[in-house]
This record gives C-alpha cells, sequence and structure tokens, in this order.
C-alpha cells in the first residue's frame, strides 16, 4: 500500500499538481483521505525523502523540492528502491549475529569466494501494524564496513542509509535472484509456518562501484507474498 501512495504522489510532483514549494498535505490528512495508517503514510514519504523529491521541515511540513538539474527522477533509481520496497513498512527484529568464514556450499549459494569473512545477522520482518511474521532474512555484511551496523536494531528504514551514514558509501546496483524453494524447517518456526510448503527464496546482492556490499537472503512463505512489477514503454526521442 506504501508504494502505492509513493508512486501516486511522485506522479503527482512530475505532473505539477504538486510543484518545488509546495507543502503536501499531512501525514495524518494524507492517512485519513485514503483510509491508511499512519505507519504506512509516514513509510511512502520516507521514500519520497530517500528520492531527494520531497524534505521534511519541523514546524512546517512536507515540502516538495525543487529539480536538482540532471539528477531529477530517474527511473532507474526507482527500480532499485523497489527491490528494497518493504522495507520501510515492516519492522526488522535482529535474531542473533556472528561472524564466520563461509564453506563451500554457502558461497554457492551465495555466488560468493569460498574462505572469506563475513558479518551474518539473523532477522525476521513483521507486520508493523500487527506484528505477524512475514519473512526470514539472513544478513550477510562485508567486515570492512560493519560499523554500519551500529544501531541497527533500533533503525526501522533502510540499510543502505545506516551504510551512508556510518561510511559514506552510496549503493548504486541491486542484483536480485528470486527462485522457488521448499520452506525449511528452521525458516518454518520462526514464521510460525508449516515446514515443506512452497516458499520465495530473494537473494539481493547490494553493491557500491562493482564491489559487493552486503546480500540478504529472504525466504517468504508462498501465500504471505506477492511481487508485482510494472513494465513502462518509454518515449522516444525525437
Amino acid at each position: 500500500m506504501y508504494a502505492e501512495l509513493a508512486d501516486e504522489i511522485r506522479r503527482g510532483i512530475q505532473d505539477g499538481t504538486w510543484k518545488p514549494g509546495d507543502l503536501l498535505p499531512t501525514e495524518l490528512d494524507l492517512a485519513a483521505e485514503r483510509g491508511l495508517s499512519r505507519s504506512t503514510v509516514r513509510a511512502a514519504l520516507t521514500r519520497l525523502v530517500d528520492l531527494g523529491l520531497i524534505r521534511r521541515q519541523q514546524g512546517v511540513g512536507t515540502r516538495v523540492c525543487a529539480p536538482r538539474g540532471d539528477e531529477g527522477y530517474d527511473a532507474s533509481i526507482a527500480s532499485m528502491e523497489e527491490l528494497i520496497h518493504f522495507g520501510l513498512a515492516t519492522q526488522r527484529i535482529v535474531r542473533g549475529r556472528s561472524e564466520e568464514v563461509v564453506d563451500e556450499a554457502t558461497a554457492r549459494w551465495l555466488e560468493i569466494r569460498p574462505g572469506t569473512r563475513w558479518i551474518r545477522l539473523e532477522t525476521l520482518r513483521a507486520s508493523l501494524e500487527t506484528g505477524d511474521p512475514i519473512c526470514r532474512t539472513e544478513i550477510f555484511f562485508d567486515p570492512h564496513y560493519g560499523a554500519a551496523l551500529q544501531g541497527l536494531e533500533d533503525h526501522h528504514g533502510l540499510i543502505t542509509e545506516l551504510l551512508r551514514n556510518a561510511t559514506g558509501i552510496e549503493i548504486d546496483a541491486v542484483e536480485q535472484i528470486i527462485r522457488p524453494v521448499i520452506l525449511d524447517e528452521p525458516s518454518s518456526e520462526i514464521l510460525c509456518a508449516t515446514p515443506g510448503q512452497p516458499a520465495l527464496e530473494i537473494v539481493r546482492r547490494y553493491l557500491s562501484a562493482g564491489r559487493t556490499i552486503y546480500i540478504t537472503v529472504s525466504k517468504h512463505p508462498a501465500d504471505r507474498f506477492d511481487y508485482r512489477m510494472t513494465l513502462r514503454r518509454q518515449k522516444q526521442m525525437s
């Protein structure tokens, strides 16, 4: 739901419904108008802040930003945000952390070199509104940038934000693999699901200048997740 609201506001900014300097309706007004929760509206606005389309001013409100020259809204940036979209509308629960050297099997699974050292985190994603479990996510983080994980337990936004703030590193590409799997025993126990039921495994590799900074592996029970994509035809340039 929050992604739809973010896209609606983005289109309104692009078509001039809201011009640079205009104030958007308040979170309360947007929530009331659309029958959404404030957390959903806040997630949509946070996404637009990350894209540089709006800014929040305490005591004033949420204002539309002026275009940034050639750095205006770009479809490729939106596509990358889609890959990490639902992080803003869920809560992350960190269940464990370790530092380990990956073996051959894990290296093949993640397409990384065996014998390399990674920080491994076990996390659960749950609904902000109901607390219901959504997916189990394992995070493999390059220990060179481990400082970015400070405060992860209390951070409800994107890990990319923590990375940028702690190290200055910007994620410029995300590679994604989606594949069907059978839900294993550990995942089913965490997710209150049935072992052996169909699930989707989503592997996302977050890169900066071609280097893998971290990898996430999420398992979603098949009945709790839809992946929806819209392909738009590009206008021909004259």
